[in-house]
Formats: C-alpha cells, sequence, structure tokens
C-alpha cells in the first residue's frame, strides 16, 4: 500500500529511525528482496582498496557483504538503532559511526569507494549528500548507488489480469510518499520522495561524478507485472 505524503514535515530519517526495530527484524529474516538484488548490485562494486564508505548503511547487511570480501569499510547512517546494530551484530559486527549524510565526519579524498544502496531516495537533502560523496572520494574513486526506479516510484499497477500501470502525478515533481508493506506477521512503513532521474543524474554531474553505468532492475520472470517496469536503479561513477 502505497500512500502520498507524510502527516508532518519531520525528517525521513526520523520515520526510518521510528521503524528501525522493524527493519531491523524484517531485513534479518529475509522479508525484502535483498537475496535476489544483491545479486546484479554487488558484483558493480570495483575491488577492495584502502576504504569502503557505507553511506546510509542501515542495520550493516551490506557492509558485512564488502567486508566478506576484502574491503575494509566503516558504515553510516543517521539512524542510532540501526548503527548500534550494524556496529553489535551478533557474529559480524561492523565499524560504524552516526552521521548525516550531509555532513560525513570524513576528510577530503580519503575514501576510494562509497556505496549507497537503497538510500539516497529516503535522504531529504540528496543533493547534498551526492556532494559530500564526491568531496570524501579520491580520484578516480567509485560511487555505487542503488535507488527506487524513478518510474517505480512514479506510479503503480492497477487491479486484474494484465493490470495497467499508471502514472497519477506528474512525474517530474518530486513529492513523499510512504510504503507500508505486512508479511509474516510483521509490518514494514517505507518512507521516501519520488524524485525525477535528472535530479540525480544532475547531482552527480555538479559533484563531479561521471556515470560509468547505467543498468535498471526489474524481474526475470515474465510473468511478474514487475517484468515490465524496473524495479531500482543502479549507477556507478567516478570521481574526475
Amino acid at each position: 500500500m502505497r500512500s502520498e505524503g507524510r502527516p508532518d514535515n519531520s525528517p525521513l530519517a526520523d520515520g526510518w529511525d521510528a521503524n528501525a526495530g522493524a527493519w531491523i527484524e524484517w531485513t534479518r529474516r529475509g522479508l525484502d528482496s535483498y537475496s535476489t538484488h544483491k545479486l546484479a548490485f554487488l558484483p558493480l562494486i570495483p575491488p577492495p582498496g584502502r576504504l569502503t564508505v557505507d553511506v546510509g548503511a542501515g542495520e550493516g547487511r551490506v557492509s558485512r557483504e564488502l567486508r566478506a570480501r576484502g574491503h575494509r569499510v566503516l558504515a553510516i547512517d543517521r539512524s542510532p538503532t540501526m548503527i548500534r546494530s550494524a556496529a553489535k551484530h551478533p557474529e559480524e559486527p561492523v565499524p560504524a559511526v552516526v552521521a548525516d549524510a550531509v555532513h560525513l565526519p570524513l576528510p577530503e579524498a580519503v575514501a576510494d569507494c562509497a556505496v549507497a544502496f537503497m538510500c539516497l531516495h529516503d535522504i531529504d537533502d540528496v543533493v547534498p549528500a551526492i556532494e559530500e560523496i564526491g568531496r570524501i572520494l579520491t580520484v578516480g574513486g567509485k560511487l555505487v548507488m542503488a535507488i527506487v526506479h524513478p518510474l517505480n516510484s512514479a506510479g503503480d499497477f492497477h487491479q486484474g489480469q494484465n493490470p495497467p500501470y499508471v502514472i497519477p502525478d506528474s512525474y517530474t515533481e518530486a513529492r513523499h510518499y510512504t510504503n507500508t508493506r505486512q508479511r509474516d506477521g510483521l509490518s514494514m512503513t517505507y518512507h521516501g520522495i519520488h524524485r525525477p532521474l535528472q535530479t540525480y543524474t544532475d547531482a552527480l554531474a555538479d559533484a563531479g561524478l561521471v556515470i560509468e553505468r547505467l543498468r535498471e532492475y526489474s524481474s526475470d520472470d515474465a510473468e511478474n507485472k514487475w517484468y515490465r517496469i524496473p524495479l531500482f536503479l543502479h549507477i556507478v561513477a567516478s570521481r574526475r
């Protein structure tokens, strides 16, 4: 169930922090698409270098994957609950700090890779956040990002067999949305912002980042309605 807008003007991060406990259980029980989504996303990340920064790391699942692949990782998220969960994971704790994406607690040109997996569409001030990522990257360093595809966040399928996909409002205008899902007795509410693709590509260019790859991720099941519309968007960009 998707609804537009929010009842107040609180930051999106507050909504995520309020749902942090549910999110930690949700993801650690494997109730979202991560187990398949990561198979397309993780191969885009370059080999380990001196530092990989996981921006919007949440409870640390991508950081754990990267550490297992030999990356020296720092997980960053604004939610204290999420970061505490990442740092105190019972089997694979990761180095983690609480910080806002628009004020990363790192000097310039310190990381050769930054990962932003499914978080930039959940950040109110995405343009300065991308600028900050550009600031901490070395020349030639990579940003590997995944977002909800702007076509996905712009509309929804109607009911019925072979349902039409409808974009009821302007694709080009940014707007908040919430999306509540229920599975296995657990409820999880996602808080995000629909933005047109140009918002991200302009922000990357203004931050001195050049797009090297852009890939659209859809279901590989031709019977699934999400075979017709891409679910996620992956971008690899390098620092000039």
